[in-house]
């Protein structure tokens, strides 16, 4: 069935928006609308074809401004990308784009994330492996990412005191405190023996704090 062109005008930059009867418009590149004219019947084919071009530009232009902000996964693009109706095959197209230009490396973004996360937030691996396998990274790149973080446990033990010290700074350490610490360094993300060497370490600082009344 024919769809009969209703208006071709300038749209932003280097686009034009072309309005079909019926209301549906897409937004080209101009060059590729040179041959289009009000009054123009298009077959279904070549609605079809605006409409591909659409999505892509679209897309792109979104994929651009999603990444500007701050390293992304692949994963998340392609869910903004989806959440904007681009088709699966045109989203696929403008991923391998990006990551050909170097714009989207999932690897790069696992190492980023770490790294700030584990320093200002001092996370712990599994709250990082989960938290990184939710924005739908590799398992292969997390562990990569994360044993480049904590290549030993004395750099997980180090950030665990480091949170505890944070937390705890001139205050009067007691059982509840350390029990606190505890709940905390769990939440957080560390391994079972590093929250139960921090835990002791603390319970010796309560221990300290004790005058001979207290005993």
């Amino acid at each position: 069935m024919p769809h009969r062109i209703v208006e071709v005008k300038p749209h932003s930059r280097d686009r034009v928006r072309v309005t079909l009867s019926g209301g549906r418009f897409f937004t080209i590149p101009a060059k590729k609308g040179d041959h289009l004219a009000c009054g123009q019947d298009l077959p279904d084919a070549e609605v079809e074809r605006l409409d591909r071009i659409d999505q892509y530009f679209r897309g792109r232009d979104r994929a651009m401004w999603f990444i500007a902000r701050r390293e992304r996964s692949r994963h998340e693009v392609d869910a903004a990308l989806a959440a904007r109706g681009i088709a699966p095959s045109i989203r696929a197209g403008i991923l391998g784009e990006l990551k050909d230009l170097g714009l989207i490396d999932d690897l790069r973004f696992a190492r980023e994330f770490v790294r700030t996360k584990a320093e200002l937030r001092f996370l712990g691996p599994h709250r990082l492996r989960f938290d990184l396998r939710r924005r739908g990274v590799a398992r292969a790149v997390i562990d990569k990412a994360i044993d480049e973080a904590f290549h030993d446990e004395t750099s997980q033990v180090d950030r665990a005191r480091a949170l505890v010290e944070r937390k705890t700074r001139g205050a009067f350490v007691d059982g509840r405190v350390v029990r606190r610490m505890a709940d905390l360094l769990k939440r957080r993300g560390y391994d079972y023996e590093v929250v139960n060497q921090v835990t002791i370490e603390l319970l010796h600082r309560a221990d300290g704090q004790l005058s001979p009344n207290d005993e």
